[in-house]
């Protein structure tokens, strides 16, 4: 079952997001199924009822690419929120207003092993993080990310 947030008469599906960086610098992006070519995003997903934010990474960077985290995970002070507009709601018969995604940095050795989820992945790339800036679909996710950048190198 989904966990949400219920704030300011809102109720957002809580999720989570990782940045995941290798010790050459490169991001690690995924594409979906149902993203077009050349359209990526960062490996993530919701959390559910009773967990934590650090435990739905954790399962999601296990469940979608085949990876189990030893270390702490470092939470980002950035988050990513959105509103649904009326209409997205109503042609998706949506029971919340939008979502609230908690951003983590997850470091990994440029040589890990990945098994991508079938059902959910159907590609990952690693990245200059330049070309993952270009790589996402949306203006608001290249900010969300450029933010997520600077937050790491502070």
């Amino acid at each position: 079952m989904a966990a949400f947030l219920h704030e300011g008469g809102l109720k957002l599906r809580q999720k989570v997001r990782a940045v995941v960086v290798n010790d050459h610098g490169e991001f690690l992006l995924v594409r979906p199924h149902g993203y077009r070519e050349g359209e990526w995003t960062l490996a993530g997903g919701g959390v559910e009822d009773g967990e934590t934010v650090h435990q739905a990474m954790r399962r999601e960077i296990a469940e979608e690419l085949g990876l189990s985290l030893k270390e702490d995970l470092e939470r980002l002070p950035v988050g990513n929120r959105f509103i649904y507009s009326a209409e997205h709601k109503a042609k998706k018969a949506l029971d919340h207003d939008g979502q609230d995604a908690a951003m983590f940095v997850v470091r990994l050795p440029h040589d890990s092993q990945l098994a991508l989820q079938a059902e959910e992945i159907a590609d990952a790339r690693w990245f200059s993080a330049s070309d993952a800036l270009a790589a996402f679909p949306v203006a608001k996710q290249r900010e969300v990310f450029e933010a997520c950048l600077n937050a790491i190198a502070a």
